[in-house]
């Protein structure tokens, strides 16, 4: 059961991910195409027992957008959310790679 929630967690997370960037860039059918793309990785990384590196991973995307937001540029906007996600998901496999010792 709690596999199946880390994959259902997962599909969410990385689906809705996928779908807000193509309303950003204002493309329906990237909002698809990331979309269904996101879920796909997303459920595979729940699958895997990901949930503390999706969530982490969503926060930093939340961090990225503020600060890209407050800059009112739009393509700023997507590349410090962009960097924001990959930099925490750097961020979260250095702490499981720490706390598992």
């Amino acid at each position: 059961m709690e596999k199946r929630n880390n994959i259902y967690v997962g599909v969410f997370l990385l689906g809705l991910t996928g779908v807000l960037i193509g309303v950003v860039v204002h493309s329906p059918m990237l909002a698809v195409v990331a979309g269904v793309l996101g879920s796909i990785i997303g459920g595979f990384i729940g699958w895997l027992g990901g949930r503390f590196y999706l969530v982490t991973i969503c926060v930093g995307v939340l961090i990225g957008t503020f600060i890209g937001y407050r800059t009112g540029d739009r393509d700023i906007l997507i590349i410090a959310a962009g960097s924001g996600a990959a930099i925490s998901g750097f961020v979260a496999n250095f702490i499981q790679l720490f706390r598992r010792k």
